[in-house]
């Protein structure tokens, strides 16, 4: 799943196309800094080229607004707000709807005015599932059980930041729910699909190896990856790589696809367009099925997962 930005609009056009040349038919739309340009470049690219049938949107919605006069953000987690983005993305997009729309949990707010907004729009046509970001597994299961009672079917997908075979100190933002024990079970037990951010950032690659990639991220985002545990986590990502004549990255990503749920990894079309690009996401990909049995276990030794 390719993830374009606005901060990067002119790797637009050129990822979309290396994308759908290597087979990608899924786009994730995020909402931070309200990335219309990315839905518009988008819109237009999957309309020129009549492959709008043939691609999944993947929409995130209510993102929160900031108030610079108070210097606090404005909570969107709101039925007006979920009715008012889904309009304004199929005008952006130029679509008919939505394959999926995605949501952040507000734990103080009640789930039920939300879900039934999106509800609406599925019955209306303009979306055809919903899923969910930083929801335990507890507000998941009551947004499952809401969504069932309306509309015959529950939550499709789990967004996430926070998978990987690596230990984290702290989630990669302030209030990130933790992809712990219980989020993985839901995950089973919903027979859900988790779209899974799957930059080196979001999978702690800078702990291995990368002193460039360190220099170049968020202090924090460096930080949050230097658990005590994670030295023999790495030694035996090193080890299997070596192993198998791959890369540390190619272990991370086959880690990421073999769980026990469907993972859909999250990449952006800058990094698809960059020199590791590749590597990153075709060649991991197409090695992912030697791995697969190696990354879960090595002489009886489970890769520890960052929750378990």
């Amino acid at each position: 799943m390719a993830n374009p930005s606005s901060a990067e609009p002119d790797s637009h056009l050129k990822g979309l196309e290396l994308f759908n040349a290597l087979g990608g038919n899924a786009m994730h739309l995020h909402g931070e800094g309200g990335e219309t340009h990315s839905r518009q470049v988008t819109g237009e690219w999957l309309n020129a080229s009549t492959n709008r049938d043939a691609f999944f949107l993947c929409n995130q919605i209510c993102h929160d607004e900031w108030d610079e006069a108070t210097k606090s953000e404005i909570d969107r987690f709101l039925p007006d707000a979920v009715h008012e983005d889904i309009e304004l993305d199929l005008r952006l997009i130029g679509t008919g709807h939505l394959d999926l729309v995605y949501l952040d949990d507000r734990p103080y707010q009640k789930l039920e005015p939300a879900i039934e907004a999106i509800c609406r729009a599925i019955s209306a046509g303009k979306v055809r599932a919903f899923g969910v970001r930083n929801f335990t597994a507890e507000r998941l299961r009551e947004a499952d059980q809401i969504s069932r009672r309306l509309v015959g079917k529950g939550v499709a997908a789990i967004i996430t930041t926070e998978l990987s075979p690596l230990v984290p100190r702290s989630p990669l933002w302030p209030g990130y729910v933790p992809f712990d024990l219980a989020l993985r079970q839901a995950a089973r037990d919903l027979d859900l699909v988790v779209f899974a951010h799957a930059e080196d950032w979001a999978l702690g690659y800078q702990v291995l190896e990368d002193e460039v990639l360190r220099k170049r991220l968020r202090p924090d985002w460096v930080e949050r990856w230097q658990h005590p545990d994670n030295a023999a986590i790495v030694q035996r990502i090193k080890v299997i790589a070596a192993g198998q004549q791959t890369s540390p990255r190619a272990v991370l990503i086959s880690w990421l696809i073999n769980q026990p749920f469907p993972v859909i990894p999250i990449v952006s079309l800058t990094t698809l367009l960059s020199d590791a690009g590749v590597e990153y996401f075709v060649g991991a990909a197409t090695k992912s099925a030697n791995l697969a049995a190696d990354v879960e276990c090595k002489d009886g030794k489970p890769l520890k997962n960052n929750q378990a």
